[in-house]
């Protein structure tokens, strides 16, 4: 019975790449079948490349072509950016000159009415299924904003986004570590 379960458990998990191996299978079988209908040589090798190209690249290549756009907008366009600081007095830091205010295991910050995250989430390519997934800090009194984090998430290609279970987005890497990063850049202790 544990062999049973065991290879089960092999089948589940190589189960994609075994459509893969299928699907390639089935996309040179009609290449080579549309190949034939030709009868200059060249003819037969351009069409049949062309075929079995468009049957075996056209499902993944938006998954492809999603992954280098998300790394082009990641290199190019996320991050953090400062646009003023703000100096706290003493007693927001401790004897290290360490941040009190921030709650890292719980990933809060405790002056959020006077400071308070403004989230952009939306599509930012539709085409793409790529979201903004930034935010900015902004001063609560006077509404300017203090920083912003931007960055992008992406939902995978058609394939994925349809028939994973199991769909999670694609970060920029650090997303997580540029939220501390924005906080510990904007607030500094006060000089005396």
């Amino acid at each position: 019975m544990k062999l049973l379960n065991e290879l089960l458990g092999f089948a589940v998990l190589t189960g994609p790449l075994w459509l893969i191996v299928i699907l390639l299978l089935v996309a040179i079988w009609i290449a080579m079948k549309a190949g034939k209908r030709f009868n200059r040589r060249s003819a037969k090798i351009a069409v049949g490349l062309l075929v079995f190209l468009m049957i075996f690249f056209v499902p993944f290549g938006d998954e492809i072509a999603g992954r280098i756009y998300l790394n082009y907008l990641c290199a190019t366009k996320a991050g953090v950016k400062v646009y003023q600081t703000v100096e706290l007095p003493a007693e927001y830091w401790d004897e290290r000159e360490s941040a009190k205010f921030i709650n890292e295991k719980a990933g809060g910050f405790l002056l959020g009415k006077k400071y308070p995250p403004e989230y952009e989430s939306g599509a930012y390519s539709t085409f793409f299924h790529i979201d903004n997934a930034g935010y900015k800090r902004v001063d609560g009194l006077s509404g300017q904003v203090l920083g912003e984090v931007t960055d992008f998430r992406y939902r995978g290609g058609w394939i994925r986004r349809n028939f994973s279970p199991h769909n999670t987005a694609i970060r920029c890497d650090g997303g997580i570590g540029r939220s501390n990063s924005l906080i510990k850049q904007i607030f500094k202790p006060k000089k005396s």
